[in-house]
């Protein structure tokens, strides 16, 4: 046997103090979620207050310039030309490297404030290859566009194939770019 309490016999006062600690517990819940507190993920998150401005144009010098072998002059591969270019939107880091769109992260966080890029380019319809870029910003890192700047980091470059037969290109590199 179930017996219901009609909405009337519950005390309107009850139900005022319940709503209180259940919208408390909704919000310590809901942070970082985008509704209330914006937390670890929200916009505070990407805010930069200092050592940010690394957008702008690099020279590229690479600690060993020798070349990078028999495989990686068969797919027309090798070291980059030109310049790194960094555009910075928060943490987002768009950039081109002798012609090549990168993608990437700089995180601009003390001590480390880390550069990370990569993007992939076909060679032909069945040859690909990838870059990475894992640098930091030396210290000090640039207040202003017109402060100089200084990357070092690693650069490497791994082909790849839909073909089993296709010869493999790796190229490992330190280097350090300036602006």
């Amino acid at each position: 046997m179930h017996i219901e309490s009609p909405r009337s016999a519950r005390s309107p006062k009850a139900v005022t103090f319940l709503r209180i600690p259940v919208l408390i517990a909704m919000g310590m819940m809901t942070m970082g979620s985008g509704m209330g507190n914006p937390g670890c993920g929200g916009d505070s998150y990407n805010v930069c207050e200092s050592g940010c401005a690394i957008g702008g144009t690099y020279t590229l010098q690479f600690a060993d310039t020798s070349p990078p072998g028999d495989a990686c002059d068969a797919l027309g591969l090798g070291l980059p030309t030109g310049s790194l270019m960094l555009m910075r939107s928060g943490r987002s880091i768009s950039a081109s490297l002798g012609g090549m769109p990168l993608s990437g992260y700089y995180e601009f966080s003390e001590p480390s404030r880390t550069l990370t890029l990569s993007g992939t380019q076909s060679v032909t319809s069945t040859t690909w290859y990838f870059v990475r870029v894992k640098s930091a910003v030396a210290a000090p890192a640039p207040e202003t566009e017109t402060d100089s700047s200084v990357i070092e980091g690693e650069y490497e470059l791994t082909s790849g194939s839909s073909e089993e037969t296709s010869v493999k290109c790796i190229i490992q590199r330190k280097f350090t770019a300036t602006r």
